[in-house]
């Protein structure tokens, strides 16, 4: 059986996340969730990205996870929330990088932990991060998620590229 044809692929800009653990997050310390359970989201937005020929630039996602237990246990669930502002190409770049299957350990760890995929959603969003005040904000109607990072929380650069360049 042939490996499936990977597309070659790039994504740079900002990225911030949280849990619903304590601060310092338990379970990258093999700790158990504080709560029992991990419920997560990452919010990103893209400043400079491709996909093949489709360019991701200015591309605002999120993704969502649940997991029954501590991370490392698996059998998460998550889902990704695309801005409705994509374009049909670009909402089906980065749904074909969820799969994990063209490349990257953002894609492919989150792939193999979380067997259970929502179907995407496409939703305004609207995410500002300004990682000098250490400060980032995300809203997505629909979704009870107006939240705020401070100077306490992290906000990362993220760039990420598929390794088949």
């Amino acid at each position: 059986m042939s490996e499936p044809t990977k597309t070659s692929w790039r994504i740079a800009g900002e990225e911030f996340g949280s849990c619903n653990c304590a601060w310092g997050c338990p379970c990258q310390f093999n700790a158990l969730p504080t709560h029992g359970r991990c419920e997560a989201f990452l919010g990103c937005l893209v400043s400079d990205g491709y996909f093949g020929n489709t360019r991701l630039d200015g591309i605002r996602f999120a993704r969502l996870y649940w997991w029954p237990g501590a991370i490392y246990e698996g059998n998460r669930v998550r889902r990704t929330i695309v801005d409705e502002q994509a374009t049909k190409e670009q909402r089906e770049a980065l749904i074909a990088l969820d799969s994990g299957q063209h490349g990257g350990p953002y894609w492919e760890i989150f792939a193999a932990d979380c067997p259970n995929l929502m179907e995407a959603v496409f939703a305004p969003i609207t995410l500002n991060v300004d990682r000098e005040k250490r400060l980032a904000t995300i809203q997505i109607p629909g979704y009870k998620l107006d939240y705020r990072l401070a100077a306490s929380s992290t906000v990362y650069p993220i760039e990420s590229t598929s390794l088949i360049d």
